[in-house]
């Protein structure tokens, strides 16, 4: 019998609150923003393959290549034409390395992805000059990005909560109304659009033709839902 009762006033007590909570008038907006920046960050991929000097020289078959040239050697000739850019070696990381296929009857050909970061979108046309696109399968430019986003989104996101407040407050007044505490808060999107150049794949044998002067700006946008209380 004592539980019993104790199970009813729990019920009654949660019925209650329930009813409390339906009592409570509030309103609910959505508030947004959004910014546009400049990058001033570039990441650039280029994949670096073993070939063979055969392939170069007039009058060779398939059948005649004989003498491989090893990735690492490609790879120190790649990073000396990057220092002479202005590239330091700790803006350059391994993105990946293998190959997927092998040419029917030919010896496998070793690929390494290295990732560059850069601050001068110019040295994309100078770099392009230095390399030996013997050694070079492709350039990537793989984004754009900014060294403070992080800061430039949280000033987004409060910018997004004070339009909020703004609208419900207006919406308010115009109803004679007071704007109380917030009761919730519901992100629905954290817009971050990364541009990337109209034509971002760049093949080692047009790649003197190429240009970056044109780059698009990253735009930052949140949307937030906002419940808040009325008095």
């Amino acid at each position: 019998m004592k539980n019993l009762v104790f199970v009813l006033l729990v019920l009654f007590t949660y019925a209650a609150s329930a009813q409390k909570a339906d009592q409570i008038r509030f309103i609910e907006v959505r508030g947004s923003a959004e910014t546009e920046i400049e990058p001033d960050q570039m990441m650039l991929y280029i994949t670096i393959q073993e070939y063979w000097e055969e392939e170069f020289e007039k009058k060779k078959e398939p059948k005649d290549y004989r003498t491989k040239v090893p990735l690492a050697k490609i790879e120190d000739a790649v990073i000396k034409n990057l220092g002479k850019a202005g590239i330091d070696k700790e803006d350059v990381r391994v993105g990946s390395i293998g190959n997927y296929w092998r040419e029917q009857g030919k010896e496998f050909l070793f690929s390494k992805q290295l990732q560059v970061k850069l601050t001068d979108f110019a040295k994309v046309n100078q770099l392009t000059a230095l390399l030996d696109a013997k050694g070079i399968r492709s350039m990537n430019i793989g984004g754009f990005s900014h060294s403070d986003i992080e800061t430039i989104r949280k000033k987004i996101k409060s910018d997004a909560l004070k339009n909020a407040r703004e609208k419900a407050g207006w919406m308010l007044e115009s109803l004679n109304e007071e704007l109380g505490e917030v009761l919730s808060v519901s992100e629905i999107n954290d817009g971050y659009h990364v541009p990337f150049k109209m034509e971002s794949r760049m093949f080692a044998a047009d790649a003197a033709n190429e240009s970056i002067d044109q780059v698009q700006k990253i735009i930052v946008s949140y949307q937030v839902d906002v419940r808040f209380r009325i008095k």
